[in-house]
């Protein structure tokens, strides 16, 4: 039995949305009490979306470890770890989105599983040896 373990850069996705939309809604706030023209207002809300955008990535960075066997998916978190058999997985999807991909797990007979890989402000990771190995695995991955 052959393990091969991978490092994908995630995020946790309800941390990220909460984080996101909460920290714009406080520039929102702010840029409102400036006693400046609307348009000041605008155009600096406009200038610190980036800032949100690295903090909101920082704080819900989720590195995961996923390891691949003969018979079994190992997705191994900092404080939890999912198991699935490979032949519960009907196939993987890859879906690019902005800033990284999300990850789709279907099972043959229960709902899919998603995990959120991230690409904005991190190192590379090793999704293209995971795609190679999964595919090795005679687990359909479809990128899209």
């Amino acid at each position: 039995m052959i393990k091969q373990s991978f490092e994908i850069n995630t995020l946790h996705r309800g941390k990220y949305m909460l984080s996101f939309f909460s920290l714009l809604i406080l520039g929102g706030v702010l840029s409102s009490q400036i006693p400046a023209s609307e348009l000041v207002k605008v155009i600096s809300i406009l200038f610190t979306i980036p800032l949100i955008l690295y903090l909101s990535v920082k704080w819900s960075k989720n590195k995961s470890i996923w390891t691949l066997s003969d018979k079994v998916l190992t997705i191994q978190f900092e404080n939890k770890i999912e198991t699935y058999e490979i032949e519960d997985i009907d196939n993987i999807q890859s879906l690019t989105r902005s800033g990284g991909n999300l990850y789709v797990i279907h099972f043959k007979k229960k709902s899919p599983k998603r995990f959120w890989r991230n690409k904005l402000f991190s190192s590379d990771d090793d999704n293209l040896e995971l795609h190679n190995a999964l595919t090795a695995h005679s687990v359909e991955y479809y990128k899209m």
